[in-house]
């Protein structure tokens, strides 16, 4: 995780992003009912910041519990953390599914029931690209930023521990993204840990009950690599002309004529690699992708259409106005993307194939 010292959310991250779960810090604002010799809630947060900081390790075990209008899930989850930048959690659900996640600070990686990946993780300037790109778990390498208030609002007792009970609300440079988000941390009073989160919008309701938590206890880096048996690394690189990523790969890229190259992504993994070219022309963007290893997953695709390229079989699938044309040859799978009717795909794809 990507935390600061001077980041006055970075301790609440360290403690509940390690968990999985993403609270940014907003909430509510109640009246304060501390009394005068009591701390502010200011300073209750900046004392968990530094005791989450000035750790080296921070492990420990949280029961997750999720509930929106129609069901409730929980889950039991391990977490370790390792400075500066090394995270990993570990669960299972009620319902007996498991689930992992982590990071070791270069690879960020996910394993589920039925869905896992490993991106390398860009420099810090490239960020929200990445996270435009579809990861998912983006956030959680996110720090919180200097966007919330602490206002501490009660006293009470969580399992035999006093705690303070602190509610925070965000300022006026709060992201739009968590403006509806209520959070309450309940914090140890005697050594400023986090013993509990609960964190709401509209939507949905996520309670973690930390219930144990360890610092400076001895982690082996190889905790945080992504397990090799279950998820091969995907690594990316951008280029802003045609001819440099033409000399990035041996992958045969074809150049669509009619449009104006913007650029292009080149992906690679333990099980292929691809490319996708961006074209900006007068009827919309347009999509040429090149790839390896993917013959056998488009091969499950049961809504195509069969269409003619170049006189060469090919197929279409039409989807919320946006149409994809592929074919493969010789294990290479090419195909284009377009923001039109399957005849206007079809047209692209005769001009590149």
């Amino acid at each position: 995780m990507r935390l600061s010292g001077s980041n006055r959310g970075a301790a609440v991250l360290a403690a509940v992003v390690a968990i999985g779960l993403v609270v940014a810090g907003v909430a509510v604002g109640v009246p304060a009912a501390a009394e005068l010799q009591q701390p502010s809630g200011d300073e209750i947060i900046e004392d968990v910041e530094q005791r989450y900081d000035e750790a080296e390790t921070v492990t420990g075990t949280a029961e997750i519990t999720v509930t929106n209008d129609s069901e409730t899930k929980a889950a039991t989850v391990d977490f370790a953390t390792k400075e500066p930048d090394k995270f990993r959690i570990a669960g299972e659900t009620d319902d007996g599914e498991s689930f992992e996640a982590g990071s070791n600070g270069s690879v960020g990686w996910f394993v589920g029931e039925d869905n896992s990946y490993a991106r390398e993780i860009p420099a810090e300037g490239d960020h929200h690209e990445y996270h435009e790109n579809g990861d998912h778990h983006g956030m959680m390498t996110d720090p919180v930023g200097e966007t919330v208030d602490a206002e501490l609002v009660d006293t009470t007792e969580i399992d035999g521990e006093e705690a303070y009970v602190v509610e925070l609300t965000p300022t006026e440079e709060a992201t739009e993204d968590h403006h509806n988000m209520e959070t309450t941390l309940w914090v140890s009073t005697e050594d400023s840990r986090v013993l509990q989160v609960t964190a709401s919008d509209d939507s949905k309701e996520v309670t973690a009950e930390i219930t144990e938590t360890e610092f400076d206890v001895s982690v082996h880096d190889s905790t945080f690599e992504p397990p090799e048996d279950r998820v091969s690394v995907t690594s990316s690189e951008t280029y802003e002309s045609f001819e440099d990523l033409e000399a990035s790969t041996d992958l045969p890229i074809p150049s669509y004529d009619d449009g104006e190259f913007e650029e292009a992504t080149h992906f690679t993994s333990a099980d292929g690699e691809a490319v996708i070219q961006e074209y900006e022309t007068d009827d919309g963007e347009v999509q040429v992708i090149t790839a390896t290893g993917a013959e056998d997953r488009l091969s499950e695709v049961d809504d195509g259409e069969r269409v003619t390229v170049d006189g060469e079989d090919a197929t279409a699938v039409d989807r919320d106005d946006r149409t994809v044309v592929f074919w493969t040859d010789e294990d290479v799978t090419t195909g284009v993307v377009v923001d039109g009717s399957v005849d206007d795909a079809v047209a692209v794809a005769e001009a590149i194939r």
